[in-house]
């Protein structure tokens, strides 16, 4: 498939720094690593806005992130490169394989001998600092998954984290191998090619995959605010990675979303419980460090002029996760793909309209029909007012009590 030209939609809200090490101030949009290798900024469906104000925000008191101890071999390409899943505002992720170290007794002979040249070991995820300020971020977001792989079941719900390596910032995750706006724009060019009108008013997934996708989402994210009592901060479908079921083949399976969704990605993590600020063992963070404008909350995006902290709230989290099942349903990662790069981010300052929007600028705004099951679930989620949104426990119990 042709790549597309990325749409710059990026915002710095740092002063200019200048040297030759300065981070910049140019368009940097993020990209989810994938284990294609598909860049997601090739495509126009992923343009993002990006902060670089860095905050302070608690994630908790935490133990200190396992450390790495295993040996890393990173994967080259033909001309001896590190070969990249992607790269995004803070960070680069390498394809890397890990094995074990080999130990030594006190006479420094070996007793656990090293990986046979031929066997690479794991495949990781290997998450660096792309920029001198980012040592700071990745840290924090290495508290956050620690605190967040803690807790029982987390395997269920976000990606794979591993460990930690101190002297590099360096973040090590399983590598999993696909991310859901990949799915959405390979299920959208489907949709177009084999256009019906028998299924021109359902999501581009197909609609029993678009719910089960749904109540599989909403359950993430309501085991994230309630188990964990963390904001993730930046939800989107690049942030979110599939990993295939293990079982499937039955009619009945057939109308499952036939990938378990897991969380990635949290460099924007916040703790809901104000009252662990202060604390010995505060996580510093960013408290916004890169937004998407269609799927961050609105009041959010009022607020990025505003000289204070930007502090995301479990009510932006259901806002954002309600867009990412409206990009879902329509297949249209842009969401306002029929406003120009500069007018997106003022229409999505009025994010409560986003389900008119889509209709009235997008070309697949038939998939969202009124009165059916797409605006019955992502309605109650994009409440103008934070405090009139459902709540994500809520609104699972809202997805699972709709059928199709």
């Amino acid at each position: 498939m042709a790549a597309h030209t990325p749409m710059p939609l990026s915002i710095s809200t740092k002063p200019q720094q200048h040297g030759a090490n300065a981070p910049g101030l140019g368009l940097t949009p993020p990209v989810t690593p994938t284990l294609d290798g598909r860049n997601s900024t090739d495509s126009a469906s992923s343009s993002s806005a990006v902060l670089s104000s860095v905050g302070t925000c608690s994630i908790g008191a935490v133990p200190t992130p396992p450390q790495f101890l295993d040996e890393l071999e990173y994967q080259l390409d033909e001309k001896g490169r590190r070969v990249t899943f992607g790269s995004g505002a803070w960070s680069i992720v390498y394809k890397a394989f890990a094995s074990p170290r080999a130990t030594y007794d006190i006479a420094t002979r070996p007793i656990t001998p090293p990986s046979s040249p031929t066997t690479k070991g794991r495949l990781v995820a290997v998450k660096s600092p792309g920029r001198r300020d980012a040592r700071a971020v990745l840290f924090a977001e290495a508290r956050a998954l620690t605190k967040v792989s803690s807790v029982p079941g987390s395997e269920q719900y976000i990606v794979p984290f591993h460990s930690y390596i101190a002297d590099s910032s360096t973040i090590i995750m399983g590598a999993v191998p696909l991310s859901l706006s990949t799915h959405i724009e390979e299920k959208a060019r489907l949709a177009q090619q084999n256009f019906s009108t028998r299924t021109m008013f359902d999501p581009v997934l197909g609609m029993p995959q678009w719910h089960d996708l749904a109540k599989k989402l909403i359950a993430c994210l309501s085991w994230l605010h309630s188990h964990t009592q963390i904001v993730h901060g930046d939800i989107k479908p690049h942030n979110i990675l599939l990993r295939p079921c293990t079982s499937l083949g039955s009619d009945i399976d057939s109308m499952r979303f036939p990938y378990e969704p897991l969380l990635a990605d949290f460099s924007s993590a916040h703790s809901i419980n104000t009252s662990e600020s202060g604390s010995e063992n505060e996580t510093p963070s960013t408290a916004l460090s890169a937004v998407t404008p269609p799927f961050t909350a609105p009041e959010l995006l009022r607020a990025l002029s505003s000289p204070d902290p930007i502090t995301p709230a479990p009510a932006s989290d259901v806002f954002s996760l309600a867009v990412t099942l409206l990009a879902a349903a329509t297949g249209d990662l842009l969401i306002y793909s029929g406003f120009s790069a500069a007018q997106r981010l003022m229409v999505a300052k009025d994010g409560h309209m986003v389900i008119d929007f889509a209709r009235s600028s997008g070309s697949n705004g038939t998939r969202v029909p009124k009165g059916g099951l797409v605006e019955g679930l992502v309605k109650p989620a994009i409440a103008k007012d934070p405090a009139a949104r459902v709540t994500s426990i809520a609104w699972l119990e809202l997805a699972m009590s709709l059928s199709v």
